[in-house]
């Protein structure tokens, strides 16, 4: 009986690191597909990503033309979209997406803007609003029932921005990414990050070590007896 709760409790420490599955790389479409189940980066949990409603006179880029790859680990959860689409004169291309964060206590939040090229009056930006500790309206960036915050990057001018955080156990996180052609210009391609400094919870860590630390012990214990069952006994002659 004891082994068999020392068994469950190790089971149960896993189960909480391992409940969703790795998120692994794809396209925006595929992450889309995830719903609220989502997938994990290290401690966080990413999921319910969407499409809002865009810039009149935008065209939607295609959520399949938008890779991702996940990185970073525990402490520096992070997605990194790439798009080779191009915007020619007069032209708006835009993605406008959400997604929630939740599970390891997040310090900072990040983004960079890499890759991309242009002429004439044309540009490249990506915008991120985040909602920390609460939840956005449908338009994806008003009425944030948390603490609201925005991070902005142009290509040429501003390619990197960084802010601080709560910390917070939750993020609501809207990103605007744009190519515009201008008037007598174009804009192609461009590679974007969100990054986020992450502290895993103490009481996650102890619990996971904990059950961990049983089932070693446990493994142990069955090792020695099975030892000392298998060793000969002398008789007395």
């Amino acid at each position: 009986m004891r082994n068999l709760l020392i068994g469950c409790a190790a089971l149960f420490s896993v189960a909480q690191l391992c409940a969703a599955s790795t998120c692994t790389s794809g396209t925006l479409a595929s992450y889309l597909s995830l719903g609220s189940s989502g997938c994990t980066i290290g401690g966080e949990t990413l999921y319910n990503f969407s499409i809002l409603s865009g810039q009149t006179g935008a065209t939607e880029l295609s959520a399949a033309s938008i890779t991702i790859t996940p990185s970073g680990g525990v402490y520096s959860p992070t997605l990194t979209f790439t798009t080779s689409q191009s915007a020619s004169t007069n032209a708006l291309l835009e993605s406008f997406f959400t997604y929630d964060l939740s599970g390891a206590s997040l310090v900072s939040s990040a983004i960079t803007l890499s890759g991309s090229s242009e002429t004439g009056d044309g540009g490249v930006t990506e915008i991120e609003n985040f909602c920390a500790g609460g939840m956005f309206d449908s338009t994806g960036v008003g009425n944030c029932t948390g603490t609201a915050g925005s991070l902005l990057t142009l290509d040429g001018a501003q390619n990197s921005d960084y802010s601080g955080l709560g910390p917070v156990s939750f993020l609501n996180v809207t990103d605007d990414f744009t190519l515009s052609g201008g008037t007598i210009g174009s804009a192609a391609g461009g590679t974007f990050t969100n990054s986020f400094g992450a502290v895993p919870e103490p009481a996650s860590i102890m619990f996971a070590g904990f059950g961990l630390a049983l089932a070693a012990g446990a493994g142990l214990r069955r090792r020695r007896s099975f030892l000392q069952n298998a060793t000969p006994v002398m008789k007395e002659q």
